[in-house]
């Protein structure tokens, strides 16, 4: 690793090199070896201070970042070696004038030192960096168009094809309960129960699929401590924890890992993702790298790295690579391909890099200055909501499964702060690294407008809303909200219809996933969106075994029959003075135990007779 860390520092300083060479030439040519030697011995001292630089502060390797480093390391090179020109005493030489000798100074022109040559260097120096970095700005905003448009982003007309989790008759997606910050409580709790847990901290956790199953990942790192890390040398393993069980317990994985984030010298796994990707011109972003364990529960440290366009520090999004760290052996692998990456690998684009490629299509499609110029149009400007989401730079992404793929969800909304509606929503498959774009064509709510009417809903209990998602339930794109505790634990889900602007009967609670279907699914009674079916329509009818209410929920069980019906009290306005032994008729689509009344439910205890 530490001579990548050379070779990486002579890119950044090439020209500088070139310089001191150039002149401790010349101090020996003119007979000055001593003076020579002072310059080499200047020129160690400063190879070794950007050595440390480069190694400390991971500078990125792109061509502008680059160009401006060479250019200020000759500058200060060539100042240098003018000084030790200027300061140089010239040699003397004998001349016999009739049978004295006199001593005087060397004139000569291949004798003299080139002070004022490597003033001008610097001169020059200078005024390209200053050239440079105009231009380099200039591009920026000339061609962030350009750039926006060629980001891998599909666009569509509609949701009806976005990769929303479904929930309907043929489709049960669990939605995911369990958010990062439940996560993490979760797992300081469980530390004290592994070895050495004093030395260790949880910061980070990573979603997968893993066993089919949508999964956190959570490695255990030492705490910063230089000492700690000397005396251990490696942690002890990873957690992982079911991300849709509200009853998932952190289970603890033993890997003895010795590469990671916290660790030191050559054990630094940053470092060396950087000492092994900076000379391929990717850049390395500044996210930790994340654990991503395979099928086997193999631990490998994972970050994206991607390209800038041109000269300029915008990223060229068309390509993208990703590196690999084994967190037991140290081995290093750079994909340049994500088509090459390894199959069990499900994120390969990390949460910042999806926005960024999203927000630089939304913002600047259009240009630069329709984006950010002072009396831009904002034709077709669109941003991020940010802080309703679980990661990324501004809590603006949210992953979710679908099928078996991560996609990274973001709701887009106007560029005007007052507006709450969503304009679309963009899905980025973490596996490949492309975008879609799905326009809303209704009256949707943005997910933070969710997440305070749930929390207005549930203000008596103080509960906090986290993490909406969208789900597609019977059709219908729908914001579930988990609320947590100030623990962070688990509380309560609220359901709420994303084009129903907060109405009562467009909202449903409940403590688990299976009720609070139920209950909104009865909200809606007969009346489904785009015909899509939430299970078999069937006749139903038997004695009343038992009754619940929930609110304008009615739930009920028939005797002889292990299925939850469910009736909403605004569909049927008898549904509350069922009983125990009425008997009762009506039609339900059932689906596994959950069954939703359509229309009302016809009593015969209830019934007048004329």
């Amino acid at each position: 690793m530490f001579g990548l860390f050379a070779e990486i520092t002579l890119r950044f300083t090439a020209l500088g090199v070139i310089v001191f060479i150039w002149g401790i030439i010349n101090l020996l040519m003119s007979g000055h070896k001593k003076r020579a030697m002072w310059d080499l011995g200047v020129f160690i001292i400063l190879a070794l201070l950007c050595y440390g630089w480069v190694y400390i502060v991971l500078p990125e390797p792109s061509m502008s970042y680059t160009v401006i480093s060479n250019l200020v390391s000759l500058v200060v090179a060539a100042v240098l070696q003018a000084g030790f020109a200027v300061n140089a005493v010239m040699p003397k030489v004998s001349v016999e004038q009739g049978k004295v000798k006199v001593s005087r100074r060397d004139v000569t022109p291949s004798r003299r030192l080139n002070a004022s040559v490597f003033g001008k260097v610097a001169g020059w120096g200078v005024a390209l960096a200053v050239v440079a970095i105009a231009v380099f700005a200039a591009l920026n905003v000339s061609e962030a168009k350009k750039v926006a448009n060629l980001a891998p982003v599909a666009a569509d007309t509609s949701t009806a094809k976005a990769p929303m989790p479904v929930v309907s008759g043929k489709n049960k997606e669990v939605p995911v309960v369990n958010t990062p910050a439940t996560v993490l409580t979760q797992i300081n709790n469980s530390l004290s129960n592994i070895p050495n847990a004093n030395v260790y901290d949880v910061s980070h956790v990573r979603v997968q699929i893993l066993h089919k199953k949508m999964t956190y990942i959570a490695p255990i790192d030492f705490d910063g401590s230089f000492f700690r890390f000397m005396r251990y040398k490696k942690v002890d393993g990873y957690f992982a924890v079911d991300a849709t069980s509200k009853t998932a317990q952190p289970k603890f994985v033993k890997k003895s890992m010795y590469y990671t984030p916290a660790a030191f010298f050559s054990k630094d796994v940053r470092r060396l993702m950087y000492a092994h990707s900076a000379l391929s011109s990717y850049v390395l972003m500044n996210n930790t790298p994340q654990l991503e364990v395979d099928e086997q529960g193999t631990p490998y440290y994972v970050a994206t790295l991607v390209h800038r366009y041109g000269v300029t520090n915008r990223q060229d999004f068309r390509k993208k690579a990703i590196v690999t760290i084994n967190a037991e052996t140290g081995a290093a692998k750079v994909y340049k391909n994500l088509a090459s990456k390894p199959k069990w690998l499900d994120v390969a684009l990390d949460p910042s890099t999806a926005a960024s490629q999203v927000d630089a299509w939304a913002r600047e499609r259009n240009g630069w200055w329709n984006a950010n110029g002072i009396g831009g149009a904002r034709n077709g400007v669109m941003v991020a909501v940010t802080g309703s989401g679980t990661e990324g730079d501004s809590d603006e992404v949210t992953p979710v499964q679908y099928g078996n793929q991560i996609y990274y969800l973001e709701a887009l909304t106007s560029a005007r702060s007052s507006q709450t509606s969503v304009m679309g929503y963009a899905f980025t498959d973490a596996a490949t690294g492309k975008s879609y774009y799905y326009r809303e064509n209704k009256d949707a709510m943005t997910p933070d407008r969710a997440q305070k009417l749930a929390k207005d809903m549930m203000k008596q209990t103080g509960w906090q809303p986290k993490m909406p998602m969208l789900y597609r339930i019977d059709g219908r794109p729908t914001w579930v909200v988990s609320m947590l505790d100030s623990s962070h634990a688990f509380r309560s889900y609220v359901y709420l219809l994303a084009s129903g602007n907060g109405t009562q009967d467009t909202v449903a609670t409940g403590s688990d996933a299976t009720d609070t279907l139920a209950k909104y699914r009865a909200l809606f009674g007969a009346t489904t969106a785009s015909g899509s079916g939430a299970g078999k329509l069937t006749k139903v009818s038997g004695a009343i075994l038992r009754v619940s209410r929930n609110g304008d929920y009615i739930s009920f069980l028939l005797s002889g029959k292990k299925i939850v019906y469910t009736v909403s009290a605004k569909s049927d306005p008898f549904a509350p003075f069922m009983q125990a032994g009425d008997q009762v008729s009506f039609k339900a689509r059932v689906s596994g135990t959950t069954g939703t009344v359509e229309g009302g439910v016809q009593n015969a205890a209830l019934t007048q007779k004329k």
